[in-house]
């Protein structure tokens, strides 16, 4: 099986293209658009390496590691639960803290080691979740990391969800003339991944798929933050200069 799969990885890897030439693409995606705009945070996680500086306090300022709990130690601060926040989040909790202790403070904290660029596959896969994009640089090579494709999801129902830089989220609804598994995975090895792309495979009529897709973009800060976790998450976008 390893074999077969790394055979097809080999015929795969000619045949890369770009979402935005969609010349390349037998059939043009159909694409749903959301409501409202977003911006897609880092949030902290175990592991991050995170300099916490306090303005003319260097015996307060640390850099320190976010432990497998989620928390940190900091002078004058204690242990804080730092998973799951933006860095300005997190920056604020600290001052919160020591504002205890200290007079108006200054705190703020910046990632060292940020995580490499990561895609994400949810769904009727067999492995949903995050995948390094510099392993998986096409949708095709995504799937085929995610496992057991066309078994309980149909292939030909796939959806690439993306973050504009307008800051809409847009899902192209990628389809394909071609026949069988084979031709499928050949029409998406021309479809490039970008940093964050949320692939979506659902076992469903074509026309109910995109409905559950446009639900997605509807409601994106409940289901793609569920799937985007713990790298980022969706944060709507309050006021927009135009």
């Amino acid at each position: 099986m390893r074999a077969t799969v790394a055979i097809f990885l080999l015929l795969l890897a000619g045949c890369a293209g770009s979402l935005n030439e969609t010349r390349t693409i037998p059939a043009a995606p159909d694409v749903l658009t959301s409501i409202g705009r977003y911006r897609q945070a880092y949030v902290l996680a175990p592991g991050d390496v995170i300099e916490v500086l306090v303005d003319h306090m260097p015996e307060v300022s640390r850099t320190v590691t976010v432990r497998p709990d989620g928390m940190v130690s900091l002078p004058k601060a204690g242990d804080l639960h730092v998973a799951g926040l933006m860095p300005q989040e997190a920056a604020g909790l600290v001052r919160r803290e020591l504002l205890r202790r200290i007079i108006d403070p200054e705190v703020t904290i910046t990632v060292t080691n940020p995580r490499e660029e990561k895609v994400f596959v949810a769904g009727e896969v067999g492995r949903p979740g995050a995948l390094p994009l510099r392993d998986v640089p096409t949708a095709a090579q995504a799937l085929i990391q995610a496992g057991d494709i066309g078994r309980s999801g149909k292939l030909s129902n796939v959806a690439l969800i993306r973050l504009e830089p307008s800051g809409y989220l847009t899902a192209h609804i990628l389809q394909s003339q071609a026949r069988g598994k084979a031709g499928l995975l050949l029409t998406l090895q021309n479809v490039t991944l970008q940093p964050g792309d949320l692939l979506i495979v659902q076992e469903t009529a074509s026309s109910q798929f995109a409905r559950v897709i446009q639900d997605y973009l509807n409601a994106p800060l409940g289901g793609l933050n569920q799937v985007l976790m713990p790298y980022a998450q969706l944060r709507v976008l309050q006021e927009i200069s135009k």
